[in-house]
């Protein structure tokens, strides 16, 4: 039996039929990789009877709906009566949709004169005339991970270049793009440039979409090994000694939630997102030692985290096991109020919260803990992350090297 391709009515709500293609035998998908009988089109009618919407439960027990045609206590359909301009847009739909009917037909009866390496070229060929611009928003769109890096990344590709077909990437315009992140200021400011590092961030994701797009048959070729990164510079870690944040918590400020945290953060190493989200389930007593064991919000990985009295403390008494332990309060407030804490303690330090968690490292360090377990209780996947910090402790000693001085 020879091939066939015939119009399906579907029947949808608002008293509309959706048109689509059947085909006999089933033909290959080639952006599914499937076989499939069914193809949908952007085409409808307009029925002159009426239909409603039925819900039923299915065999497993699914609540499922399908729409049927109403009729008369004759069993005859109701009719309608169609505008004009209704019936005008049935006939062009009919005339569309057999055109297009025509033509599918055409394309899986005629022989197989391309190899898939042809098929592949084709599909290029019209994929390079699409919008990489929208593509790359899409990606930014969907990211699950390091969401800031990709948004900006994005938003800064617009900012230069608007809307660039796939056709017009090239090694120029990577390399451009690349000289524009170093020198580009804060997409919301026209003071702050962005650091080095920010770039990097924002290169990388750049270079990821155009892998992505390459092996999704948007590009021609690969780019990443051919295109040199932005290399990062070793971050400057501020932070507070022991002796500063003492004096710090020893300033009275009104702000007890900020107090809270900034001096669990200190004890803990926590990140704010952690401490922000900590619930009374997260906490546990084995062997008169209290932990926390929780998920942390920036790499998801399960941290089983000790705790000291005084961190216990803070905590205060314990309520419902889904109650937060302390509260909540958004970033940008506790930044603010910190900044003008400080100023209160006269420490004249550039510091943000996050600090604390570097403060954290420092101390424990400059006290002999392991390299290896402080990097288990921040999280860091690898030590070499944890290593900024021995760096930051070793600077500081070789400050002591002229507290004492004989004068001979």
């Amino acid at each position: 039996m020879g091939k066939k391709v015939t119009v399906l009515k579907k029947l949808v709500k608002g008293n509309k039929s959706n048109l689509s293609l059947n085909f006999y035998p089933p033909v290959f998908n080639r952006k599914t990789g499937k076989y499939t009988r069914y193809e949908k089109t952007s085409y409808f009618l307009y029925n002159d009877f009426q239909s409603e919407a039925v819900y039923y439960t299915d065999t497993k027990g699914k609540k499922q709906s399908r729409v049927e045609i109403i009729t008369d206590k004759k069993g005859s359909p109701k009719k309608l009566t169609l505008t004009p301009a209704q019936k005008l847009h049935n006939k062009e739909a009919l005339e569309m949709v057999e055109l297009y009917r025509a033509k599918r037909f055409k394309e899986i009866t005629k022989p197989d004169i391309y190899t898939e390496t042809e098929l592949k070229s084709l599909e290029l060929a019209e994929n390079r005339s699409k919008v990489f611009t929208e593509y790359f928003r899409e990606k930014a769109e969907s990211a699950t991970s390091s969401v800031g890096a990709w948004n900006a990344s994005y938003g800064h590709f617009v900012k230069f270049y608007g809307n660039i077909l796939f056709q017009d990437i090239n090694k120029t315009l990577i390399e451009d793009f690349k000289s524009k992140l170093l020198n580009a200021y804060q997409l919301r400011s026209t003071t702050h440039k962005i650091s080095r590092n920010s770039a990097a961030s924002y290169f990388i994701r750049f270079i990821q979409v155009l892998e992505m797009a390459y092996d999704e048959n948007y590009l021609s070729q690969s780019f990443k090994g051919r295109i040199d990164w932005i290399e990062e510079e070793e971050p400057m870690k501020s932070f507070l000694t022991l002796d500063e944040c003492r004096k710090l918590f020893m300033t009275d400020f009104p702000d007890e939630a900020l107090k809270k945290y900034c001096m669990f953060a200190l004890l803990t190493g926590l990140r704010y997102s952690d401490i922000n989200n900590l619930q009374w389930v997260d906490v546990t007593n084995r062997e008169g030692i209290d932990y926390i064991y929780f998920r942390m919000k920036k790499t998801s990985a399960f941290q089983y985290h000790p705790i000291s009295e005084e961190a216990v403390k803070l905590m205060g008494d314990r309520k419902f096991r889904t109650d937060f332990v302390f509260d909540r309060i958004a970033y940008h407030s506790l930044n603010d109020n910190l900044r003008k804490w400080l100023s209160k303690a006269g420490i004249d330090k550039k510091v943000t919260f996050h600090n604390f968690r570097t403060s954290y490292a420092v101390a424990q360090l400059e006290a002999g803990a392991d390299i290896y377990l402080i990097s288990k209780m921040l999280g860091h996947k690898n030590v070499s992350t944890t290593e900024i910090y021995a760096k930051i402790v070793d600077s500081r000693k070789a400050s002591t090297v002229k507290n004492i001085v004989l004068g001979l």
